[in-house]
């Protein structure tokens, strides 16, 4: 801060208002949480439309309305930039999996519960579904990616768990016992949207009846 005499005509600067830089170094946070979320809608929406091969930085930029140098004050290239955004919308899928599963519930419902929670983000969540099912092979995702995913699913691998302990479910890896009610309904999620079809009652009933006897003990 800096202040200087008035005696001699010199300016006089006056102290920064603390709220005043709090609201300006506020709004600046805003701001840049609004063009990363730019940058992972265009990437998002590019990649399920044109794929990985032909994705580029400088498209990504102009969809997301932004500079092409503003892309590596986030990420350091493209690789890294569709980790984050995996990683991004993986949270986004766990968040939407975790809804209404009650520990205290029966293990079968929980389950039910899992591939309706599935189905309902397949839905309403179409382009972040289709961009985690295209991406979630690819070879860029290391371990630590993988790692992270695991750690954001826990609460799936609880009830996974809690099952084994109650002699309800097969024994064995918990996140690949319920492999078989995730995938299988992804994939079957993936063909629907693709005739633009959705899940009758009776075959979302058929689904979950397959998912349990897969898993159950």
């Amino acid at each position: 801060m800096i202040l200087a005499s008035s005696k001699k005509g010199k300016n006089f600067q006056k102290p920064l208002d603390n709220n005043r830089m709090f609201g300006h170094y506020s709004l600046m946070r805003v701001k840049d949480e609004n063009k990363k979320e730019a940058i992972f809608e265009a990437t998002i929406s590019l990649l399920n439309e044109i794929g990985f091969a032909n994705l580029s930085m400088s498209e990504i930029a102009k969809k997301a309305g932004v500079s092409s140098s503003t892309l590596y004050v986030y990420f350091e290239n493209k690789e890294d930039m569709l980790k984050k955004v995996y990683l991004d919308v993986k949270g986004k899928i766990s968040i939407a999996l975790s809804r209404n599963i009650n520990q205290p519930a029966p293990v079968r419902q929980l389950i039910e519960q899992i591939i309706h929670n599935i189905l309902d983000f397949a839905v309403q969540q179409t382009p972040y579904f289709l961009f985690a099912e295209q991406f979630s092979n690819d070879p860029l995702l290391d371990d630590s990616c993988r790692a992270e995913v695991l750690d954001m699913m826990k609460h799936i691998r609880n009830v996974a768990e809690r099952g084994q302990e109650e002699g309800i479910l097969k024994k064995g890896d918990p996140i690949q016992l319920l492999a078989f009610c995730y995938y299988g309904t992804t994939q079957l999620a993936k063909d629907k949207l693709k005739r633009n079809q959705t899940f009758s009652k009776s075959e979302t009933e058929d689904l979950i009846q397959m998912c349990w006897d897969a898993v159950k003990a």
